[in-house]
């Protein structure tokens, strides 16, 4: 019983002290903050590593890609081939829009997964950002605010850790387009067809 009261009177002069010493309250806020910080950085240089793995693989994809539609424009100039019935009539080039076919979707796929983890990265550095600026004006911000940016903090790296610690791409639920949809694209589009998306012109480190 008199541990009990001595501890509840510890604690009491501990929060009494805090309360009466600012300086001691806005180190701790302070300190809170700071470790947010490192923890958003050490997570950004994962994020950062998985757009670059994406992207390097995205324009492996697409040179791959570029090659199979060269093959069938070489197969069209040698057999004049240029209708709807040409993957019917050809075998490379059936061959090749299957190969086109499921190239697209892991290209598709990777755009989706590269942009995720983009969105990641600024959010990420939307909160450093106000991390700063809050340390900046730290003795006239309220616990519960701090308390609310640091769940909020919390939440984006709850949802993106585990992301970074899983392959950049997963290929188990793929959607195929059809193959006279993919040969249309060619026939139709062949410059959009060869593109790498206006994403991979952006830093994925800035």
């Amino acid at each position: 019983m008199i541990k009990q009261i001595f501890s509840c009177s510890l604690l009491s002069l501990l929060v009494l002290s805090i309360l009466s010493n600012p300086a001691a309250a806005s180190s701790h806020k302070t300190a809170a903050l700071e470790q947010k910080t490192i923890e958003i950085s050490a997570l950004r240089v994962k994020i950062i590593d998985k757009i670059d793995q994406g992207i390097e693989m995205r324009i492996f994809l697409q040179k791959r890609l570029n090659e199979f539609r060269d093959e069938i424009e070489i197969e069209q100039d040698r057999f004049g081939l240029t209708g709807p019935e040409a993957p019917l009539e050809n075998l490379r080039i059936n061959y090749n829009l299957n190969l086109i076919q499921h190239l697209r979707a892991y290209t598709d796929r990777l755009d989706e997964r590269i942009a995720y983890f983009q969105t990641g990265n600024e959010r990420l550095k939307f909160y450093l950002r106000q991390i700063k600026d809050d340390i900046a004006i730290i003795n006239t911000l309220k616990d519960l605010e701090i308390e609310n940016l640091i769940d909020r903090i919390d939440t984006v790296l709850d949802e993106f850790m585990p992301a970074t610690q899983k392959p950049i791409f997963d290929a188990t639920d793929i959607r195929l387009m059809p193959i006279d949809q993919v040969w249309s694209e060619i026939t139709t589009n062949p410059a959009e067809s060869r593109g790498l998306g206006a994403f991979i012109s952006q830093s994925a480190s800035n």
